[in-house]
C-alpha cells in the first residue's frame, strides 16, 4: 500500500483524522485519492486600498476611536452628530489633522478601495470624496459607528464594517482595516452565462432563485438579465446552487472538479473499506474545528469534505454523490451561516428528498445539519445502499442539467424495484410539466418565444405546440407570457430517463387558409378569438369580419380596393 500524504489530507481539511484503524486508514486514502490534480483556474478580482477610512457616526464616537487608531491609515469623519449639518473643520487627534465633515450619510456603495458615500444637505446631497477632495474620488473602507448601519445585507461588502454597538465586533474591525491597506486578489467565484438564464424575457418576471439565494446583494436584475457584481461576490455559491438552468455556475472549484474528486474519494473508500462512506460537506476554519471537537462521537465511515462555502454545492453535486455510493449526504451549517443562503439549502434538500421518497430511498439521504445536531444525526444507523448497488462512473460535466439528468438515470437504475412512473415535487421544484389547455390556447406561440430553456418548441411546418420536459425548469414565463391563461405548471420528475428526454405535442391545429389566396397564416382557434375580440368594432363589422379570414397581404389589397 502507498504512503498517505497525511499531511496533505490535514493541510486540506483544516485538521487531523486518525488513523488507527482499518477503516480510518482507508478513509485518508480516499481523501488522498480526492485532493489529487490540479484545480481548474478562474480569473483574479483586485481590489486596491490605500488605507484611507470613513468613519461614520457621532462626533465623539468616532474620536474615541480614531484615538486608538494611531497605527491605523488615514482617517476622515462624517459626523452624524455634534455639528452644523454641511459644516466642515480639522480636528487634531493623536498628533494628526482629522478632517470632519457633519451630515447624514444619503447612500453608502462600493467596495474596498473604491466606496462612494453621499451625504444628505438641505442645500443639495454631495459628494463625500467630492466635498473633502479626495484624491482619487473614493475611500477605501468604511467603519459605520450607527446602531443602524446604512448598509444591512446579511453579508458586508469587503471593506465595509458596522459593528452595531459590540465592542468586540469593533475591536475585530479595526484589527482588520489596519490590515487592509495594499492590493488584493480573490478568485471569481461565480460564472454566469446569459442565454441560459431563465430570470426574465419580454419584460416577464420569471425564476428568483438566485437573487433570492445571494447573501451579498451581490447580483442584480439588469432589464432581463442577471448582473454579477465580482467585488461584491463573496463565493458563497448558493446562487449557482439554487440556479435551475446552470446560467450560474460556482467557478472556484468548478463543478467538473468538484464531482472528479468525490468520485475518486467514494470509489477508493469503497473499495479500501467495503463500506459505503457517508459524506459531510463543512466549510472554513470553523466548521473543520466543529468537526474535529466531534470526531471521537462520530463513525469512521464518515469523510468530511471541505467546500469553500456551505452554499456551493447543490442537487447536482448531492445526487452525484449518492449516485457514485454515498450511503447519505449531510451539508453542515454554522452559527455564522446567512439566513438567505440557509433558506436556500434546505428549501433544495426538500426538493431532493422529495425525489429519493419517490424512489425508495431512506429518510435523511440527503439533509442539511447543524454542527450541534451532527453527531446526533449519525449516531441512527443510515441504511447502507443494497448489495447489488453498482456505483455510477460518469465523469465531472460542465452542464449542471446533464449530470442532474445523469445521476437521476442512474439512482433509478439502481432502485431494485419498479419505480413509480412520475415523482410528485413540490410547487417550485426545478423540473416538471406544462399543461395547455387546447379549449384555450390559440397556438400563438408567445410561451415559445419566452421559454429559455428550449422545453416549449413550435413547428416551421404546421401549427403545433411541443414540448420536453427535461428542458423545463419551470419559472413560470410561459404562463404568465400567454395571453388566453391557458398554461399551468406541475411539479413532478418522470422516472423513464426517454420519455423525459422526448418530444411531445402539446396542442396542434390544421393551420387556416386565407379566404383569397388559400395560403395558410394562423389557426382556426386564433380567428375565432380575434373575432369574439372585434366583433363590436365599427371596422369589423359585416364584410368587414371577414378580413380577418385574410392573410396580411389580402387584407391590406382588399382594404385599398375596397
Amino acid at each position: 500500500m502507498s504512503v498517505i500524504p497525511v499531511a496533505q489530507v490535514a493541510h486540506f481539511l483544516g485538521f487531523d483524522l486518525p488513523d488507527a484503524s482499518a477503516i480510518q486508514s482507508a478513509r485518508l486514502q480516499a481523501l488522498a485519492a480526492g485532493i489529487q490534480g490540479e484545480a481548474t483556474p478562474t480569473s483574479l478580482i483586485s481590489y486596491s486600498s490605500t488605507g484611507l477610512v470613513a468613519l461614520i457616526g457621532p462626533l465623539a464616537s468616532a474620536l474615541s476611536v480614531v484615538e486608538d487608531f494611531s497605527d491605523a491609515p488615514v482617517c476622515l469623519i462624517l459626523a452624524t452628530e455634534g455639528g452644523i449639518t454641511g459644516g466642515t473643520e480639522t480636528r487634531q487627534v493623536a498628533g494628526r489633522a482629522v478632517p470632519v465633515i457633519y451630515g447624514q450619510p444619503k447612500a453608502v456603495s462600493g467596495f474596498l478601495g473604491k466606496f462612494g458615500i453621499v451625504v444628505g444637505r438641505e442645500e443639495g446631497d454631495i459628494d463625500l470624496a467630492q466635498a473633502m477632495d479626495l484624491s482619487g474620488g473614493y475611500v477605501d473602507m468604511v467603519l459605520d459607528l450607527r446602531r443602524e448601519p446604512a448598509l444591512t445585507q446579511e453579508v458586508l461588502p469587503p471593506g465595509y464594517f458596522a459593528p452595531r454597538g459590540d465592542s468586540l465586533a469593533l475591536d475585530e474591525a479595526c484589527q482588520s482595516i489596519r490590515e487592509l491597506t495594499g492590493q488584493f486578489e480573490k478568485p471569481r467565484y461565480v460564472l454566469y452565462e446569459s442565454d441560459t438564464c431563465a430570470h426574465s424575457a419580454r419584460g416577464i418576471l420569471g425564476c428568483r432563485r438566485c437573487l433570492e439565494a445571494c447573501p451579498a446583494d451581490a447580483l442584480s436584475s439588469v432589464g432581463e438579465k442577471i448582473a454579477v457584481d465580482p467585488h461584491l461576490c463573496h463565493g458563497m455559491g448558493s446562487c449557482a446552487a439554487a440556479c435551475p438552468t446552470g446560467a450560474l455556475a460556482y467557478a472556484y472549484p468548478h463543478r467538473v472538479d468538484t464531482l472528479n474528486s468525490l468520485r475518486h474519494v467514494i470509489r477508493t473508500f469503497r473499495d479500501q473499506s467495503g463500506l459505503a462512506p457517508l459524506l459531510v460537506f463543512f466549510a472554513g476554519d470553523e466548521g473543520g474545528s466543529q468537526i474535529a471537537s466531534h470526531l471521537p462521537r462520530l463513525p469512521d465511515t464518515l469523510i468530511p469534505w471541505r467546500t469553500e462555502e456551505v452554499g456551493s454545492t447543490g442537487p447536482e453535486v448531492w445526487l452525484s454523490a449518492l449516485a457514485y455510493g454515498a450511503s447519505s449526504v449531510l451539508v453542515m451549517t454554522a452559527d455564522n451561516t446567512p439566513g438567505s443562503v440557509m433558506s436556500s439549502i434546505e428549501r433544495q434538500a426538500g426538493e431532493i428528498q422529495a425525489l429519493l421518497r419517490g424512489l425508495g430511498w431512506h429518510t435523511g439521504s440527503i439533509e442539511a445539519v447543524s454542527a450541534q445536531g451532527l453527531v446526533e444525526r449519525v449516531s441512527s444507523s443510515a441504511v447502507q445502499p443494497g448489495e447489488n448497488f453498482k456505483p455510477a462512473t460518469y465523469a465531472g460535466m460542465d452542464e449542471k442539467r446533464a449530470v442532474l439528468r445523469a445521476a437521476i438515470d442512474h439512482l433509478v437504475s439502481q432502485t431494485g424495484v419498479m419505480p413509480p412512473g412520475e415523482i410528485e415535487m413540490p410547487a417550485g421544484s426545478p423540473f416538471g410539466e406544462i399543461r395547455v389547455n387546447a379549449e384555450k390556447c390559440t397556438l400563438c406561440m408567445g410561451c415559445v418565444s419566452v421559454c429559455p430553456a428550449g422545453a416549449i418548441l413550435d413547428d416551421k411546418e404546421r401549427p403545433c405546440l411541443s414540448f420536453i420536459e427535461w428542458n423545463c425548469v419551470q419559472c413560470g414565463l410561459c404562463a404568465q407570457a400567454c395571453p388566453e391563461q391557458a398554461i399551468q405548471l406541475h411539479a413532478r420528475v418522470l422516472t423513464d430517463g426517454q420519455a423525459r428526454m422526448q418530444r411531445r405535442v402539446l396542442n396542434e391545429e390544421a393551420p387556416f387558409e386565407c379566404l383569397s389566396c388559400g395560403k395558410p397564416f394562423t389557426t382556426l382557434s386564433m380567428i375565432r378569438k380575434m373575432e369574439e375580440k372585434l366583433s363590436g368594432h365599427r371596422m369589423f363589422v359585416g364584410e368587414g369580419l371577414d378580413r380577418l379570414k385574410q392573410c396580411e397581404d389580402c387584407r391590406v389589397k382588399s382594404m385599398f380596393e375596397g
